[in-house]
């Protein structure tokens, strides 16, 4: 089960735009963070799973997900979330800033996430107050 609740709020956003990530959304129950690896221009976070992930596996094995916009008021950053899967199985999930900042070396707490995906509801999950 994933700890961080930011980890999990895009992950929620991430397997909430096509069929495919509808259909594997289940296997968030039997995922955790096994690795965090911060790059300066982002965040990679392997996952491990347990065998039950494996009764939730999609049939695209080498499926990539993503659509999901990061904001945040506690830096200057705007990020893209990537999420890859391996032999049908969430493998790791890849937040990148492309505005040329450093990404920090830890969890946002202060956060705004809005879905980009093509046909998606276009949710967002805000943990701060929009500025006026």
């Amino acid at each position: 089960m994933i700890k961080s609740k930011y980890i999990n709020d895009i992950l929620d956003l991430l397997l909430d735009g096509d069929d495919e990530g509808i259909s594997t959304k289940k296997q968030l129950e039997y995922i955790s963070e096994e690795k965090f690896d911060y790059t300066g221009s982002g965040l990679f976070v392997k996952f491990s799973h347990t065998e039950k992930a494996k009764d939730f596996k999609t049939d695209k094995l080498d499926l990539v997900l993503n659509g999901v916009t990061i904001l945040t008021s506690e830096y200057a950053i705007e990020c893209d979330a990537i999420l890859f899967f391996s032999e049908g199985i969430i493998d790791y999930l890849e937040i990148w800033c492309y505005n040329g900042e450093d990404y920090p070396k830890k969890d946002l707490v202060k956060y705004t996430l809005t879905q980009t995906l093509i046909n998606s509801p276009e949710k967002t999950i805000r943990t701060e107050t929009p500025s006026h």
